[in-house]
């Protein structure tokens, strides 16, 4: 399998990531659900007063880290996703398709996503406001995986994509 179709399984099966940002100064790391699109972005939802979207409105650059957690640990097809790119939130004109991206993951049953408010207004509220739920959007710019080439031992493989082309 090539590395470009291990980042995309990964991605695809997985259901969180690792999100690493910065205030400039500080690092802070937390775990957010997410779904992604064809060509390889990261989108999550979270609270515009949550310490990593306080960071990410100072400073977007991310990691991001995706590790395939139905293997066994240590085995020989262990194998993870690093990610380094520009997280944002997003627009308004892109919500309809985000929530869908989203929703569609986290809430598989038609049915169910109809009865909750996953309305593009609800997703474009006021910041002013106190703990309003946006979705945000990693852009990747590098992508890695492990080089599991036997006698190699932790060295990342950078993976080659190009959005529009995955």
């Amino acid at each position: 399998m090539q590395a470009l179709e291990i980042a995309q399984r990964i991605i695809r099966d997985s259901n969180f990531l690792t999100l690493a940002t910065t205030d400039g100064e500080q690092p802070w790391a937390n775990a957010v659900f997410y779904a992604s699109d064809k060509d390889l972005n990261l989108y999550f939802t979270s609270y515009n007063d949550s310490i990593h979207v306080q960071n990410i409105l100072r400073n977007p650059s991310v990691a991001v880290a995706i590790y395939d957690s139905s293997i066994n640990v240590g085995g020989s097809n262990s194998q993870g996703v690093q990610i380094k790119g520009k997280c944002y939130r997003v627009s308004k004109g892109e919500l309809p398709d985000a929530i869908e991206i989203v929703y569609a993951k986290r809430f598989p049953d038609p049915a169910e996503r109809a009865s909750r408010d996953l309305s593009v207004e609800r997703f474009s509220k006021d910041d002013r406001k106190k703990r309003i739920d946006h979705i945000y959007k990693v852009i990747p710019e590098k992508v890695y995986i492990l080089d599991k080439t036997p006698g190699i031992k932790d060295t990342r493989l950078e993976v080659d994509f190009k959005p529009g082309n995955t």
